[in-house]
């Protein structure tokens, strides 16, 4: 005697497949999320990071390393949140490059302000004591 599969069994079977199919297909966005770590760790670098926000730098360069490693064994879960982690130490890398920049230039400044000061003090005095 010949026994019939149920329909819902299979239309079930089915779904499961699918959802699991699916599940193992690496998510549309990370693959724009990788490029766009990628591109912000290149942007840091050129910024000065390396000079500046080293140490965020390395924890980018790793996390994408390790995100490039989640992809390869297929949690894309994990990859997408390590790629996601690196776009953010780079920008990180690159804001404290941006900071260090500028307190410089700001104490470039400050400096030939406090120059400027001296030289008039001096000009004062030498003008105040030939008359």
């Amino acid at each position: 005697m010949k026994r019939l599969i149920h329909p819902s069994i299979t239309i079930l079977s089915g779904v499961a497949l699918l959802a699991t199919v699916g599940c193992a297909s690496a998510p549309p966005q990370l693959d724009s999320q990788i490029v766009k770590s990628q591109t912000s760790i290149d942007s840091a670098e050129r910024s000065g990071a390396r000079e500046y926000g080293a140490a965020a730098l390395e924890r980018a360069r790793g996390n994408l390393k390790s995100a490039q490693a989640a992809v390869d064994r297929k949690d894309y879960d994990s990859a997408l949140r390590l790629a996601h982690e690196a776009e953010l130490d780079a920008k990180l890398a690159a804001a404290q490059t941006d900071h260090q920049k500028a307190q410089q230039a700001l104490d470039e400044i400050i400096e030939s302000i406090e120059t400027l000061r001296r030289e008039i003090t001096r000009n004062q005095q030498r003008q105040g004591g030939t008359s």
